[in-house]
């Protein structure tokens, strides 16, 4: 097995999000996030740090050399400077950090401030036509969205002032945006990495697509295939290491509440919480054996 040079740990710090996206697992009903008390965050960040950092099970497997701290959500930067505080915290404990977005509140600002902490900067774009970033709930309560004009300007700004921190776009494949060809704009940004992930239907709400229509989307894109890294259903269960906003892992599932949890890491270990929710350090090897960002 190739071994992962990095592990990524994905911290959905908050549910709170800006944008309504009709595909969205990330709804844990209002937890008891840990941002809001910082200690109780930093305890947490600490013993995934203490764990990660020793030689443990995943680590005999992976032989990983880093960790990364991927900052998820919901919106993290909604936080302001609740964010920036467990960043700050993240780069001390010694992770690589990285987040997620869906860069509409990503300003200048942020940018020249806090760009240079990031080893990645990961922005969520399913569309370039407003029409159906409506459809997706990729706009503001105000009708307000993320233009490819401004992406385009957030990719130059970050790498004026950070040129060493990747650049990552993030596309879900829906049942609105299927048919869209996103060369162009891919060819434009020339991000490290565009990550393809097809629809995950965790809640029976959430409408998937076919195998012909996701396989239609990728090979409408090889010309930009030497950045594309393709997710398909499969790949993307059991293989992610996923925090919610309360401090428990957890994998996506088909249950009622599309997720299966772990119990609290703030009154369990770290080993235990673990072994409660099936992640698989085989899987998520796999998903970096082509693009290793």
């Amino acid at each position: 097995m190739k071994q992962a040079n990095q592990l990524v740990i994905n911290y959905h710090i908050t549910e709170k999000c800006n944008y309504d996206c009709h595909y969205c697992y990330a709804k844990w009903a209002k937890p008891n996030e840990l941002h809001r008390n910082l200690d109780d965050m930093k305890a947490v960040l600490r013993k995934l740090a203490q764990y990660f950092f020793s030689p443990n099970p995943i680590w005999q497997e992976l032989r990983y050399d880093s960790v990364r701290l991927n900052f998820a959500g919901g919106e993290p930067l909604l936080l302001k400077q609740r964010f920036i505080d467990a960043l700050d915290y993240a780069v001390e404990l010694g992770f690589k950090t990285s987040i997620i977005t869906n860069g509409h509140l990503i300003d200048d600002q942020f940018i020249a401030e806090h760009s240079q902490k990031l080893q990645l900067l990961g922005i969520s774009y399913d569309s370039s036509h407003f029409e159906t970033q409506q459809q997706i709930g990729r706009v503001t309560p105000k009708s307000k969205n993320l233009t490819s004009e401004r992406l385009q300007s957030i990719f130059q700004k970050v790498r004026h002032y950070s040129p060493n921190t990747e650049l990552k776009i993030n596309t879900v494949v829906n049942q609105f945006n299927h048919q869209e060809n996103f060369t162009s704009l891919i060819g434009d940004l020339h991000p490290n990495k565009w990550k393809v992930l097809r629809v995950l239907p965790v809640f029976d709400s959430i409408q998937t697509i076919s195998n012909q229509d996701f396989d239609a989307f990728v090979t409408r894109h090889q010309l930009v295939g030497d950045v594309m890294s393709v997710e398909n259903n499969d790949s993307m269960t059991n293989s992610y290491l996923m925090l919610s906003p309360d401090g428990a892992f957890f994998q996506n599932g088909n249950n009622e509440q599309g997720y299966f949890k772990s119990r609290l890491l703030l009154s369990s270990d770290v080993e235990v919480a673990l072994t409660e929710t099936g992640f698989n350090a085989t899987k998520f090897a796999q998903r970096y054996e082509l693009v290793t960002v």
